[in-house]
């Protein structure tokens, strides 16, 4: 009897312990592959997906995106842990992302770096270095001035930006909002370029 009964005992023994194993395996059969939270938030007039959103992926999944302004005349653009990125292409989570997707809008201080390559000589001559307040009631145009005492104003079309200065010589920027880099001529000269970088970021 105590035979069986041990026998019975060891059974039970082996038949938990197996249950045991198996539960453990299905909690465990992602250890070693780790999951990164994609954080979404999509601001007023814009539209696209993924949509707003706590989403959870796998190490190294690649996500597809795509937002769009719902006014055509807008742009949009994507920030990703407060890095400037495009308003389409794709994620890939190696890491927490947060991203918000939003209306392109320059209004605020900027600090800009001109370069001009001289054509005669190919020396490049000194940077000019000054900041603009750009302001408005309108995302598509508006005035600013510089940190000089120079004033003008300034439009939008499509991704394209276009800066003229009203008292400094006859000084023109031209270039992408996206990137905020361009180019410019003013003072006889033409074929320099430009970038921006915004103040608070």
């Amino acid at each position: 009897m105590k035979g069986k009964r041990a026998q019975k005992y060891s059974l039970y023994a082996s038949i938990i312990l197996g249950i045991t194993i198996i539960l453990s395996f299905s909690s465990c059969k992602n250890f070693g592959i780790p999951e990164f939270e994609l954080k979404i938030t999509i601001e007023e007039g814009v539209e696209g997906t993924p949509e707003a959103g706590v989403y959870a992926y796998k190490d190294l999944s690649v996500i597809d995106y795509k937002y769009t302004a719902i006014n055509p005349d807008h742009t949009v653009e994507v920030l990703v842990n407060d890095s400037r990125w495009g308003s389409e292409g794709q994620f890939t989570m190696y890491t927490d992302l947060d991203v918000v997707a939003r209306i392109i809008d320059i209004r605020g201080t900027w600090n800009f770096e001109l370069k001009y390559t001289d054509p005669d000589t190919g020396e490049e001559q000194d940077p000019i270095e000054f900041k603009i307040t750009f302001s408005g009631n309108d995302l598509l145009f508006g005035e600013f001035t510089d940190d000089r005492g120079y004033s003008g104003t300034w439009d939008i079309v499509g991704i394209t930006i276009t800066i003229t200065f009203n008292d400094w010589q006859d000084y023109e920027l031209t270039g992408s909002i996206a990137s905020m880099e361009g180019t410019w001529e003013g003072d006889g000269k033409t074929g320099g370029t430009w970038r921006a970088v915004r103040e608070d970021s």
